[in-house]
């Protein structure tokens, strides 16, 4: 795990609790915070906490609210029975929900339904905040969430094989004609899952296509710069640059092809460095990070991450707001990338030569993100992603022309919107 020294960490965490503490108590101190209308005890219900450290965040919280303490509820690790439970629970206008852990992907389906409070722009879209996640946070012009993660694809290459890394498709096609006997050109996540969907909208995004308009109802994929994205991936399937059984990779699959030395470029998150680096690592010392190629220059990432929001059925509203707050601050974010190994929201971070000793791929990751597109904005989104996925495995699959995949998946689209 990423770490600078944690007593240090801890210590800017609990300040930037303390500071917090004083703007929304006021005089009157915590008692009286949790005395006045919408303050009190809190439940952040959120999915799995992978990093074990999400509770130190909360411990330092509490320290400074006694009155106003947060009570994690851990959810199932599958992100569709998180969905799931979040629903149910809006759908019932529980209260048991203060603060919801929300995909990138489910902000604007779950504000589409009333059931999020709108939040201040001013506090929680402001300029230092990443734009891309910003726009995640958004429907209808409105701020529904509080950029908590974010994460974009990155390329990692052979840097012993590889001198300067490519910035097209076709460059680093190319390339790959010199690789070693017995070694793959390049993997992503195609077997068909939420990953494709990243990895088709890459694509076809790289292209300069779009599946869907700033509406998120007008379907916008029938186009020559979708169909040239497709294509990329498909031909490679068909020319052997991408190997047949990449088809039935997810991030896991792809990751050990990389780390095991089989493939000379590989799309995939960030958390693939700290494997790739480890002693066990064929590639350790071996490989570097760039940003993702497009169709006639550098790529667009999809983007990933998580919201936090605010129920709309809350007792409690104005300590869930301060919550966000707290968790969206630098020194909660620092603690974020450093004791998490997660990618923060704050812009400047990226460029913090501490994080960066810790963290090499910190650069190219905050290029990535400055150009990175969130999925489809769309209340929609479960069956849009469908459609997506469903269209573009039968094009990689050879089963299906692009030609025909793209125009199934704009009336397929075109179903889902509607």
């Amino acid at each position: 795990m990423i770490g600078l020294r944690m007593s240090a960490i801890v210590a800017a965490v609990a300040l930037s609790a303390t500071a917090l503490a004083g703007c929304a108590s006021g005089s009157g101190g915590a008692s009286s915070s949790a005395a006045a209308e919408g303050r009190g005890p809190i439940t952040f219900a959120s999915g799995k906490d992978f990093t074990k450290e999400m509770q130190t965040l909360l411990d330092k919280w509490d320290a400074s609210h006694p009155n106003e303490k947060v009570t994690l509820l851990e959810l199932a690790a599958s992100p569709d029975d998180q969905r799931t439970a979040f629903v149910q629970n809006f759908q019932a206008k529980s209260s048991a929900y203060d603060v919801l852990w929300s995909d990138v992907v489910w902000t604007s389906e779950f504000a589409s339904h009333g059931w999020l409070e709108e939040l201040d722009p001013t506090v929680f879209a402001s300029s230092d905040i990443l734009p891309a996640a910003v726009k995640s946070a958004t429907y209808n012009e409105k701020t529904y969430g509080a950029p908590f993660m974010t994460n974009a694809g990155l390329l990692f290459y052979r840097s012993d094989l590889v001198k300067t890394p490519p910035t097209t498709f076709a460059e680093m096609f190319q390339s790959c004609e010199k690789r070693p006997a017995g070694m793959d050109c390049y993997a992503g996540q195609f077997s068909q899952y939420e990953g494709l969907t990243v990895n088709a909208a890459e694509a076809i995004n790289g292209a300069g296509g779009a599946f869907l308009g700033a509406d998120g109802k007008t379907v916008t994929v029938d186009t020559p710069e979708a169909r040239a994205g497709l294509s990329t991936l498909a031909d490679a399937f068909k020319k052997g640059l991408i190997n047949k059984e990449a088809i039935t990779y997810k991030e896991e699959e792809s990751r050990r092809a990389f780390v095991e030395g089989r493939l000379m470029y590989l799309r995939n998150w960030p958390y693939v460095y700290t494997s790739a680096s480890a002693t066990d690592s064929a590639v350790k010392g071996k490989f570097g990070v760039s940003m993702l190629p497009g169709v006639t220059g550098p790529g667009v990432s999809s983007l990933g991450g998580i919201d936090l929001v605010v129920s709309k059925f809350s007792k409690y509203k104005d300590t869930a707001k301060d919550f966000l707050a707290f968790m969206q601050s630098e020194e909660t974010q620092r603690f974020v990338v450093s004791a998490m190994n997660q990618a923060s929201v704050r812009t400047a971070l990226y460029d913090d030569p501490a994080l960066i000793k810790v963290s090499p791929y910190l650069p190219a990751l905050k290029a990535s993100l400055l150009n990175a597109n969130p999925r489809p904005v769309t209340p929609n989104y479960n069956a849009v992603s469908l459609a997506i996925q469903k269209n573009a495995y039968s094009a990689l699959q050879g089963t299906v022309p692009v030609d025909q995949a793209i125009t199934q998946m704009a009336t397929d689209l075109t179903n889902a919107v509607g």
